[in-house]
C-alpha cells in the first residue's frame, strides 16, 4: 500500500535552525530570531513531508513533546563562521551558537534512542557527529578543494568536488554509484567519526569526510555536502529524500 494513502497525511519532520539573540552584529539587532534557509522545507514538502520548525528549549518537558509530534529529524545547516577569519581560529560547534549547540545535543539525546530518522546536513552532520563523540577540524584556507563554493559565488546546484562512496552503504543503494560529483559549503569537517558511525564516502581528491551513517540505527545519516540543493538538478538526490520519507512513514506506524 502506498505509503501516502495510508497514513492520511505527510510524515511531520521536525526541522532546527539557526539561532541569533539579536546582537549588535547578528541579523537584526535588538530583535532575537530563528530563521532557516528556505530551500530545506521546500525541499521536504517536494517529497511530501511536513517541516516543524522547532523552537531552541533545553527543558525536558518540551523535547518529549517534541518527540512525540514528529516523525523525523532534520538538522539543517547554517551557523555563524566569520568568512575571512583565520582557518585555524575558527570555533567548534558550540562556538556557532551555544544555545543551538545545547539544543540540538539534548534533542538528540531524546530522540536517537527511540530509533527516530535523523538527516543531518553540513552543520547538522557535525552535530551529529558531536553527539556521538567525535571530533572536528578545521579546513586550510587553501586546499586541494575549495570547500565553500559560496567565496566563489558558485550557485549550490553546482557541484564542485568528486565524492567516492563506499559500497554496500546506504548511499551506495541511493545512488547506484561509487562516483558522484557535489556542492560544498564548509569551512570545517569531521576529523575522528563518533562511536557507531561509519564514514560512507570521502570527497575523491582529499578524503575530507562527507557521509556518516550508523549502521545500527534504522535511519540516521549525515551529509556535509548539501543535497537539498542539487536534486531538482540531479534527481538522484531525490532518492534520499524518499528513503527518509519512508523511514519516518515506518517510524510512524511502528510506535
Amino acid at each position: 500500500m502506498d505509503d501516502r494513502r495510508e497514513t492520511n497525511h505527510f510524515p511531520r519532520i521536525g526541522v532546527t535552525v539557526p539561532v541569533d539573540m539579536g546582537g549588535s552584529g547578528d541579523l537584526y539587532p535588538g530583535h532575537p530570531l530563528v530563521y532557516l534557509e528556505r530551500t530545506y522545507l521546500d525541499t521536504l514538502q517536494a517529497h511530501d513531508m511536513m517541516p516543524i520548525i522547532l523552537p531552541p528549549t533545553v527543558e525536558k518537558e518540551w523535547l518529549v513533546r517534541y518527540a512525540d509530534q514528529i516523525d523525523g529529524l532534520l538538522l539543517t545547516g547554517g551557523g555563524y563562521l566569520p568568512l575571512h577569519e583565520d582557518p585555524a581560529k575558527l570555533p567548534g560547534l558550540d562556538g556557532t551558537g551555544q544555545e543551538r549547540f545545547r539544543f540540538e545535543m539534548a534533542l538528540l539525546d531524546v530522540v536517537v534512542p527511540t530509533g527516530m530518522p535523523v538527516m543531518g546536513i553540513c552543520r547538522g552532520c557535525q552535530m551529529i557527529n558531536a553527539f556521538f563523540g567525535g571530533s572536528l577540524v578545521n579546513l586550510p584556507a587553501h586546499g586541494v578543494v575549495e570547500h565553500h563554493q559560496e567565496k566563489k559565488k558558485i550557485p549550490g546546484h553546482i557541484p564542485v568536488h568528486g565524492l567516492t562512496v563506499a559500497p554496500e552503504s546506504r548511499m551506495a543503494d541511493w545512488l547506484g554509484s561509487s562516483e558522484i560529483r557535489v556542492n560544498s559549503f564548509h569551512r570545517q569537517a569531521i576529523e575522528r567519526p563518533g562511536r557507531g558511525l561509519t564514514i560512507t564516502a570521502r570527497c575523491t581528491e582529499d578524503r575530507v569526510v562527507e557521509v556518516v551513517e550508523a549502521p545500527d540505527h534504522p535511519w540516521l545519516v549525515g551529509f556535509q555536502f548539501h543535497p537539498e540543493k542539487m536534486w531538482r538538478a540531479d534527481p538522484v538526490w531525490s532518492n534520499v529524500f524518499r528513503s527518509f520519507r519512508e523511514a519516518a512513514c515506518a517510524y510512524r506506524r511502528a510506535r
